[in-house]
């Protein structure tokens, strides 16, 4: 048992955002996060509370209009979530309009696109980072989401190409997003091909601000809520934060930035609450990688997590996995300090 040892905040550090007719509060989001930000642990991280709304990981466009959007543990959703984004993948050579009507019939609080995943296979496919790079694919796609959509509309990206030139193209494509009525701009401030250990260039959000009246969202590095109080002239001209890999590690995490009270942590009830949620909305095969990928994160909570993290890297099923990880969790191991 441990506690939720963040300082907490007397009130939100970032109060509300409206998405078109529809507020957030606060303005503290779940970051889209591959193999990990599902429906399971999007209904967990609703179980701790602290957030405004929860992004889905990244939806492939054309995978969408094959799957039971209500049955898909990309787009399944439980009230407990909050209001939910959904991200896309995508393309021109998607079917856009179909794409974004099936998901407008979910009733998202908002669409995203995704703008700056830089994974050679998503760029393959000329969408994240590659698409942003194409400006002509870019307004062609952004043009398409609007002729069948009219709801929030959100753009998640990067600084773009480590060129000397980089401001110029970013500010191209701001004013691109401006005229094509995007509503919400969430910026992670690394260039296209940095790796998560470069850190986020924080100092760079005020002046992307200044550059564009969208509200924007910072997203990158973010740990607890002295980084940001630490770091007011960074963080005070933006309009919300979005916390990824720190609220894998800490799923109650957004309660500390939030001002809500810490809660006790049972650290092994956590897990297996997940896994539980985990193995209702996937098939055990499914579980099991899923279960695998988030512990990677859950281990950085202890000094010894590594032993953790490799022992369930081994595991034959989701049962030998649960074993393997309560027997760990449940010994007491020394709690690191975040």
């Amino acid at each position: 048992m441990g506690e939720d040892r963040g300082q907490g905040l007397t009130r939100p550090l970032f109060d509300r955002l409206a998405f078109q007719s529809t507020v957030v509060t606060p303005a503290l989001f779940l970051a889209p996060m591959a193999g990990v930000t599902h429906s399971a642990f999007r209904r967990l991280l609703g179980d701790f509370g602290g957030h405004g709304a929860v992004f889905t990981e990244m939806v492939s466009a054309s995978a969408f209009l094959k799957e039971n959007a209500d049955l898909s543990p990309f787009t399944k959703r439980r009230p407990i979530e909050g209001p939910v984004v959904i991200q896309f993948r995508m393309s021109d050579e998607d079917r856009v309009e179909a794409v974004i009507e099936k998901a407008a019939a979910l009733a998202p609080l908002a669409i995203d696109l995704n703008l700056g995943c830089p994974a050679p296979k998503i760029q393959q496919q000329a969408s994240g980072a590659a698409l942003w790079r194409d400006f002509a694919r870019l307004a062609s796609v952004l043009r398409r989401i609007r002729s069948v959509y009219a709801g929030p509309l959100s753009v998640k990206v990067r600084l773009g190409d480590p060129t000397e030139d980089w401001r110029t193209p970013f500010l191209e494509r701001l004013k691109l997003f401006e005229d094509a009525g995007v509503d919400v701009l969430t910026v992670h401030p690394r260039f296209s091909d940095e790796k998560l250990k470069r850190r986020a260039r924080w100092e760079l959000f005020p002046w992307i601000a200044d550059q564009t009246r969208l509200p924007v969202l910072g997203n990158g590095d973010v740990t607890r809520p002295e980084d940001v109080s630490g770091h007011t002239e960074a963080f005070a001209p933006l309009a919300g934060l979005m916390l990824g890999r720190a609220a894998a590690v800490r799923p109650w995490l957004f309660r500390a930035f939030a001002g809500l009270p810490p809660v006790a942590i049972d650290h092994a009830e956590v897990w297996d609450r997940l896994w539980g949620y985990t193995l209702e909305d996937f098939p055990p095969e499914r579980a099991l990688r899923r279960m695998q990928e988030f512990t990677v994160y859950f281990a950085q909570n202890f000094t010894f997590g590594h032993q953790l993290y490799k022992a369930v890297q081994v595991a034959r099923d989701v049962h030998d996995l649960r074993r393997i990880a309560l027997a760990f969790l449940e010994a007491g191991p020394q709690l690191r300090r975040n």
